[in-house]
């Protein structure tokens, strides 16, 4: 007999219900435990990247409860499809295969969702490193959702990604009231403190490759010093370094920092800003 195929809501269920575990739990703080029930009930799609984080913050074997899904016909597994071909493009900054997937979600009879769109844009606004192409309906209805959000791990989490949208003063004013509400409520776990400091270290990004003012870089330097000493984000502490030289025009300093990350494999991090 054919194994009964899942949707992903359906194989989260079985997993969570497998380890003994209640939604809020399952959900460990990545989303909303309002928003992981939807997803079990697939009222709600999930971006790929925090399917993934769920799936690692508890040990589950990824390659299992993929399986579970692989042949699943939904109306969700092409969006799920395509998101994990997004992510894969943008890490890769394929613009061939964004412009192929852009085609392919133009040739479907459904409007793309709004998460779709969002990833698609996302994809390619960091990897050309600007977000001048995005419609500004787009911008705003991003900008929108992240001010009307509380700021907790998800909220963080989501500027993180889509702090490319904005323009570098919206940008600085959200990243420093993200900033101070850290400040205000401190969290030690291992996903809020890698999520607050990929906030600093994209805006980073941002504030090199659209040429902003030093003090908006001083932000993100300090706020990156003053995060607890930990493993998890030790990565982003040497990226802050290496901005920082950036912005004082230390080249003897950013070289050095850009080797040790060469040699450690982890060049592809500050690849855009070499000459």
């Amino acid at each position: 007999m054919e194994d009964k195929k899942v949707t992903i809501g359906e194989a989260l269920k079985q997993v969570r219900l497998h380890e003994g575990l209640t939604q809020e739990q399952m959900a460990a703080g990545i989303i909303s435990e309002s928003f992981y029930s939807k997803v079990e009930r697939d009222v709600h799609q999930i971006d790929a990247n925090l399917l993934l984080d769920i799936l690692v913050a508890h040990h589950i074997d990824v390659g299992s409860f993929f399986s579970k899904i692989s042949n699943q016909k939904t109306k969700q597994e092409p969006d799920f499809d395509l998101m994990n071909q997004i992510s894969f493009a943008q890490n890769k900054r394929d613009l061939h295969k964004l412009d192929e997937i852009t085609e392919e979600i133009k040739n479907r009879k459904e409007k793309p969702s709004f998460w779709l769109q969002f990833r698609l844009e996302n994809a390619y606004a960091w990897t050309l490193h600007s977000g001048d192409q995005i419609d500004p309906e787009l911008k705003k209805k991003v900008k929108a959702i992240i001010v009307d959000e509380n700021w907790n791990r998800t909220a963080y989490h989501y500027l993180s990604q889509a702090v490319i949208f904005l323009d570098i003063d919206d940008a600085y004013q959200l990243v420093n009231s993200a900033f101070r509400a850290y400040k205000k409520r401190p969290a030690t776990d291992t996903f809020t403190l890698q999520f607050v400091a990929m906030i600093a270290v994209n805006f980073l990004n941002c504030c090199y490759h659209k040429h902003a003012s030093k003090k908006y870089a001083e932000l993100a330097i300090q706020f990156l010093r003053e995060l607890p000493m930990d493993g998890a984000i030790g990565i982003n502490s040497v990226l802050g370094t290496y901005y920082e030289a950036l912005f004082n025009s230390d080249r003897a300093t950013a070289d050095e920092v850009a080797d040790v990350l060469r040699k450690s494999g982890y060049v592809s991090l500050i690849e855009d800003t070499l000459k």
